[in-house]
């Protein structure tokens, strides 16, 4: 797929000019599969060229104009790379491609990614090993699968070395488990949906009865080097406090965009070390997934305590796990399903049918149609008269109206017996 008149070998920076987000940048998360994000000081590469990438996208000739945009307006940028595109999966047609660019000998590869970021451009490092000559033979080119089962970089750390290296996927269940959070959350009462093992509840009538309608949008996943940014950019024009659940192990190397989410009176919550299935795990390791991400991210000045489980699966020791770290658990009232249906348009036709009093939302940092659908999702819940605070004033106002829950609660962390939530712990 090397364009002729280029002539040149493998590419990238994740390259999209924000004003062609909505028709040239594949919503698809960055970085998916096997792509290796160095440390600062191995992105410095003296022996050998290293290789950018420059963004994800659904058409071939999409990625070339990207690369074309940077060219014009910003030629020093481009300057010395060597771009081309390949297929992100050369065994599926139409699964999209990705723009990458090699970058000579000597460059401060680091350095240029910053200007690039600094530009409205997109830029990721991903290793500093000479390129193979067939993009089908490279360990670079990721096997993808389709949008719906795709998921943003949460990478691992084997041994605790923070390199990021392995993206997870949003596996076919996820869906199911999705859809059974939901459910159950419908049978419950705000605060019974938000806090699995809780003991109180308040119901919407109550709500209407108070008049009370605060709201909380949240966000999860990421930081993706170039989204999260845009939409910090939509929360603080817009003036809404939000909660932001980062996984710690991407968040380790963008502490920058952690302390300015900080800085602009945002919360961040704990969204884990590695964002893996923490049922899986003994309580050891469950216990040092929820540890060590608070330790990050109170390095970069944040003070985590919610703490939100990968893809809302738990098990009542998990949550008994998270509460002896200081923790409170929580989930949402309304999935968004921006991860499953990239859309801006249905993402806020969805905010407008299911969200109402007192809503929780869930959302991604990750994904352009988040970024495009946000302005519109927040218009629809002033519209509703949405008063937005962040996930824990919510909770603790919250907490000001609620009534003690049936016994349904406490019998769920202890044994799950409810038929609905058993339905919800099966599909987890």
């Amino acid at each position: 797929m090397n364009r002729p008149e280029h002539g040149r070998s493998l590419t990238s920076c994740l390259l999209t000019g924000m004003r062609r987000f909505r028709t040239s940048l594949f919503a698809l998360p960055m970085a998916v599969g096997v792509l290796i994000a160095l440390p600062e000081t191995a992105a410095r590469a003296a022996d050998g060229p290293s290789l950018l990438q420059l963004g994800l996208f659904q058409r071939e000739g999409d990625a070339w104009w990207a690369w074309d945009s940077l060219r014009r307006r910003s030629p020093d940028l481009a300057d010395g790379l060597s771009p081309t595109v390949v297929p992100l999966d050369a065994r599926r047609q139409g699964e999209g491609v990705a723009l990458r660019a090699t970058a000579p000998v000597g460059l401060d590869v680091t350095a240029l990614c910053r200007r690039m970021l600094g530009a409205g451009f997109g830029c990721l490092v991903l290793d500093s090993a000479p390129l193979p000559a067939s993009p089908q033979a490279s360990p670079q080119a990721p096997e993808i699968k389709p949008p719906a089962d795709s998921a943003q970089l949460a990478p691992p750390r084997p041994g605790g070395d923070g390199k990021a290296d392995v993206a997870i996927t949003y596996p076919p269940e996820a869906a199911r488990t999705m859809a059974a959070i939901e459910k159950s959350g419908r049978r419950k009462g705000r605060l019974g949906a938000v806090i699995p093992d809780t003991a109180l509840d308040v119901m919407p009538a109550t709500l209407k009865e108070e008049g009370w309608n605060l709201c909380a949008l949240t966000f999860d996943d990421g930081p993706h080097r170039v989204v999260t940014r845009q939409i910090l950019d939509v929360l603080n024009r817009e003036k809404i406090p939000a909660t932001y659940f980062p996984v710690a192990s991407v968040a380790e190397n963008q502490g920058e965009v952690i302390r300015d989410f900080i800085a602009a009176g945002h919360e961040i919550g704990n969204h884990s070390l590695t964002h893996a299935d923490l049922r899986a795990m003994d309580p050891d390791a469950q216990r040092h997934e929820i540890a060590e991400a608070n330790r990050i991210l109170r390095g970069f000045g944040a003070d985590p305590v919610l703490f939100r489980p990968p893809y809302g699966r738990y098990t009542p020791d998990l949550l008994a796990i998270a509460r002896e770290e200081s923790m409170s658990p929580v989930l949402w009232t309304v999935d968004t399903r921006d991860w499953q249906v990239r859309d801006p348009d249905r993402i806020v036709q969805h905010v407008k049918t299911e969200a109402g009093t007192g809503s929780v939302l869930l959302l991604h940092s990750t994904y352009p149609s988040t970024l495009n659908a946000l302005p519109r999702v927040i218009a629809a819940m002033r519209a509703k008269g949405c008063e937005f605070v962040t996930l824990s004033e919510w909770i603790k106002r919250m907490h000001q109206i609620a009534t003690p829950a049936t016994a349904m609660v406490p019998t769920l962390v202890k044994a799950g017996a409810k038929a609905g939530d058993a339905a919800l712990r099966t599909a987890n």
